[in-house]
């Protein structure tokens, strides 16, 4: 393991490079959008990341997304780093692209506790507001967060290749009496260009359904309180979404889970993050 000395670039953005298992590693702490200026065009292989989802979490950090006061702001802030991400795309690279949904309940503050997440009660929350969070929405609507923001998307060139549904296995319930408990989240997968790296044998090998993904959910964790997705999830996207020896790339790193993997299946890695605390986690878990 080799780790470079820490640099500062523009905005006030960290950068921290390394080695695991003869392949590099860079990390960039600071706001998505910015740190993403400082990646090469078209110089990486595949994408894989969850941005924190609509007002449901509050990381204590200035300029985070996830918790602007209407759905238009937020899906226009995701969207800016989606800009970034077309650019540094290669042109036959692939996106995937993990995103949940919420609700819009319309009714003041919440008073109750979550046990999955202590930071996902704040007060008063967007969703929480009276008002439709300037969607004329109906209270006890989902909001249809994930499609809001893959429209979008391929409306700026993004051709949206498949919706993935991740059947969350075992996942712990939703406090809920009157719908359905979710079990499932999208992963939609987007690419730049008609011709782009597939794999779909790994699909074939492991006999599972191709656009259905049953994989048990990773526990919160204690360290964090953040919501990492399982290595079997990253992993299934790269078998099929990158080739050997690719570049790897989460803007939105948390726990850094998609570094990890891409550097354990022997590919490049790289990082970003704009909490503090989720970098240095981040550093201590790729020096040990």
């Amino acid at each position: 393991m080799n780790i470079f000395t820490d640099e500062i670039l523009e905005h006030n953005i960290h950068k921290w490079s390394g080695t695991m298992n003869n392949k590099t590693w860079t990390l960039f702490c600071g706001d998505a959008v910015d740190s993403l200026r400082n990646i090469p065009d078209e110089s990486v292989h595949c994408i894989v990341t969850s941005p924190p989802y609509y007002s449901l979490r509050d990381y204590g950090v200035d300029g985070q997304i996830g918790l602007e006061d209407t759905v238009n702001e937020y899906v226009q802030s995701l969207c800016r780093v989606m800009d970034q991400l077309y650019r540094v795309l290669r042109k036959d690279g692939v996106l995937f692209l993990n995103l949940g949904d919420t609700y819009y309940s319309g009714k003041g503050a919440s008073h109750g506790k979550d046990s999955k997440s202590n930071k996902r009660r704040f007060g008063l929350r967007p969703v929480d507001k009276s008002g439709g969070l300037g969607e004329n929405l109906e209270r006890k609507s989902i909001i249809g967060i994930p499609w809001r923001v893959a429209i979008e998307m391929t409306s700026r060139r993004w051709v949206l290749r498949s919706p993935i549904i991740w059947h969350r296995e075992k996942a712990l319930p939703e406090a809920v009496r009157d719908r359905p408990r979710r079990s499932y989240e999208y992963i939609f997968m987007f690419a730049k260009d008609r011709k782009y790296y597939f794999n779909r044998q790994p699909l074939i090998d492991k006999q599972i359904d191709e656009d259905v993904w049953t994989i048990t959910p990773r526990p919160s964790g204690t360290e964090l309180q953040t919501a990492p997705y399982p290595d079997e999830l990253v992993s299934r996207c790269l078998d099929i979404g990158c080739p050997e020896n690719g570049v790897v790339l989460d803007p939105f790193s948390g726990s850094g889970t998609t570094m990890q993997v891409a550097l354990k299946t022997g590919r490049s890695a790289i990082g970003i993050d704009i909490s503090e605390t989720f970098c240095r986690y981040i550093l201590e878990h790729l020096e040990g």
